[in-house]
Order: C-alpha cells, then structure tokens, then sequence
C-alpha cells in the first residue's frame, strides 16, 4: 500500500541539509501517533534476530538545487511512503489530513493533496523499475583483529541479488508470519539497465553507499510484491529502495 502527499508552503523554497533523510524518517514518525510510532520504531517485526519496520519512503520529489552542504527545494514537493501494512498507511495519512501540515525539522509544510493506493502495478515475474530512493546492499564482516567493518555491494556484483532475496525472505517471514513456501525458485534478481548512480548518504553520522537509476527486476511475484511493499535491500525504515514502475 502506498500513499504520495503533495505538500506546499507560504514560501516559494525551503532550504534543508543535503542529508535531509534523518529528519523526514523522525516527521513521518510523528505523523505515525506515539502507540504505531513506539511499536514500529522500538518493537518492529523480529526475524532471525533481526527487526524489520516494514515500511520505507522516498526522497523528497520536485524541482530543487544543490549547494555543497545544502540543498534548495520549490515547492510543491511529494513524498510517497510505502507499507504492507494498511494501518500504519491509515494512520499515518489520517494524522498528516487532521493536521493538514507535516513538520519536517523547523519547516511546516502544508498539505496540499493525498493519492491513496490500496493496489500495485500489474507485477509479473518482470518488472523495469525507476529508484525514488537509493537501494543499498551491505555485509557487516569480521577483520583479522576482530574489528567490525561494512562493505556495500555494487549493484553488479552477483552478492547484491543474492542478499536482495534473503533480505525479501525475512520481510516475507515477518509480515506473514510465517517462512516462504516456494512455489517457484526464491531467486531475486534486480539488474541495472545502465551504470547506476552511486548515492552517498549520512544518516546519523553513518555513512551509507546507494544506487539509484533503472533497473530490470525478475522473481516471484509475491517477492516482488513484499519488496514494493517494504524496500529492496536494507535499510527500508532509513529511506531506502523504493522504486516506481517504468511503463
């Protein structure tokens, strides 16, 4: 389920930092309501051991401009945010309409119009996609030494795919409560159609490599459905791996 908000604001433009991601993942949890916010936020879905928020969004879409630290967006702006989960959608969107504004750090930006989808695009076993968020793909490995480090995965290396359909696995796990049955091969593949653009973004003073561009994607439809739904790769609850189809 997805919903996509128009919003607008007595001025013309709105300056935010470039790594704005960290204060629209707080807004959108406010819009949630403390009792969603602190259950999605602070409980989640477990599975394996870890815990899935089963929901992402999109960067902020509209005409903007870049600076070196900032970056300026003219109204009207759209963000779409994406669950499996219709009562968090519900919620959410009935908060941001009581309200009509939407606090995203020290700027107020005012509703200006809702789109409510309850369905999908007619997902096959193909699918060409467009990123309106970065797709991010990482392992956390062991040195010698014992230290911890992070390495992201190219959106060409077979391993991106790979962790893409085990990532797909445990959403599926966790929103239906129970593991994948298949009725054809667990295998996601998402391929870039040209050279992706690799994104690089600061949440929280982590650093994060994404791609964003097109990208051909083939699996199971109900795989392809929980990633529409919940985000390819990690990181969906941070602003990661939406996509929109390519028709």
């Amino acid at each position: 389920m997805r919903v996509t908000m128009e919003f607008r604001s007595n001025k013309s433009e709105m300056v935010l930092p470039i790594h704005y991601t960290e204060w629209l993942q707080a807004a959108i949890y406010g819009s949630m309501g403390n009792p969603l916010a602190r259950v999605v936020h602070d409980e989640g879905f477990p599975v394996d051991k870890r815990r899935f928020r089963l929901f992402t969004f999109s960067r902020l879409i509209g005409k903007y401009h870049v600076q070196r630290e900032t970056i300026t967006l003219f109204f009207p702006v759209s963000l779409v945010i994406a669950s499996p989960l219709p009562t968090m959608i519900q919620e959410f969107v009935n908060s941001i309409v009581s309200r009509s504004e939407f606090r995203l750090g020290p700027e107020t930006l005012l509703l200006s119009k809702v789109s409510l989808d309850n369905g999908q695009p007619s997902l096959k076993t193909h699918l060409r996609v467009r990123t309106l968020s970065p797709i991010t793909v990482h392992s956390t490995l062991t040195k010698g030494d014992g230290s911890r480090y992070t390495v992201y995965y190219h959106p060409r290396e077979p391993d991106f795919s790979r962790q893409i359909t085990q990532n797909l696995l445990h959403k599926y796990q966790a929103i239906h409560g129970q593991p994948w049955v298949p009725s054809a091969p667990a295998e996601v593949r998402v391929q870039p159609r040209n050279e992706p653009k690799m994104n690089i973004v600061y949440y929280k003073d982590t650093m994060i490599k994404g791609y964003s561009g097109t990208f051909e994607l083939s699996g199971p439809v109900p795989l392809l459905q929980v990633g529409w739904d919940a985000g390819y790769g990690d990181r969906g609850s941070q602003g990661f791996g939406l996509f929109e189809a390519i028709h």
